[in-house]
C-alpha cells in the first residue's frame, strides 16, 4: 500500500468521523432526556476527537486532511431532525437513527483495518475501531432496552 493510499483512506474516516460527531450533535439536540443527550455529546465529542487525530496522522504523512463530511450523512441527519419532529423528541427513533450512523461507521473502520497498514496509522484505526464498536454495541442494547419497554424520561 502506497502513502497515499494509506492517506486516502484516512481520509475517509475523518469524512466517517465529521458525519458521525454532526449526527451525534443532531441527536443530542433533539432528544428530552438529559441521560441519553449527554451520551449523544460524549460520543460527538469522541468522534471530533478522532477526526482530530486523523487529520494529525494524515498531515504527518504530508497529505491534505479532508475537512468534510459526506453529502449522503447530510440527508441522514435531515430524517433525523424530521423524525424527532414529528416524535415529538422520541429517543426510540434517535437511538435507531444513532445506531444507523454508527453501523456505517463501524462499516468504515473494519474496512480500513483490513488493509494492511502498518505502524502508527493501523495503530489510531484500530484504537478507534475498538471504540466505535463499543459505541455501537450500546446503541443496540439501548435500542432493544426500548424495544423491550425502558422509558427514558423527558426533562422537567
Amino acid at each position: 500500500m502506497t502513502q497515499d493510499d494509506v492517506i486516502r483512506e484516512l481520509n475517509e474516516l475523518v469524512e466517517i468521523c465529521k458525519d458521525s460527531a454532526e449526527g451525534f450533535r443532531t441527536a443530542a439536540s433533539h432528544v428530552s432526556n438529559t441521560e441519553l443527550e449527554t451520551m449523544f455529546l460524549g460520543y460527538a465529542d469522541q468522534r471530533a476527537k478522532f477526526m482530530q487525530e486523523l487529520q494529525d496522522e494524515v498531515r504527518r504523512l504530508d497529505g491534505d486532511p479532508a475537512q468534510t463530511g459526506h453529502a449522503s450523512a447530510a440527508l441522514h441527519r435531515g430524517w433525523m431532525d424530521l423524525k424527532a419532529a414529528l416524535s415529538g423528541g422520541d429517543p426510540a427513533g434517535l437511538i435507531a437513527a444513532a445506531e444507523t450512523g454508527e453501523t456505517s461507521a463501524e462499516a468504515a473502520y473494519s474496512r480500513a483495518a483490513a488493509i494492511d497498514f502498518t505502524g502508527q496509522p493501523g495503530a489510531l484505526v484500530d484504537k478507534q475501531w475498538e471504540q466505535v464498536k463499543q459505541a455501537l454495541n450500546r446503541l443496540r442494547r439501548l435500542k432493544e432496552e426500548v424495544k423491550d419497554g425502558t422509558r427514558f424520561p423527558r426533562n422537567k
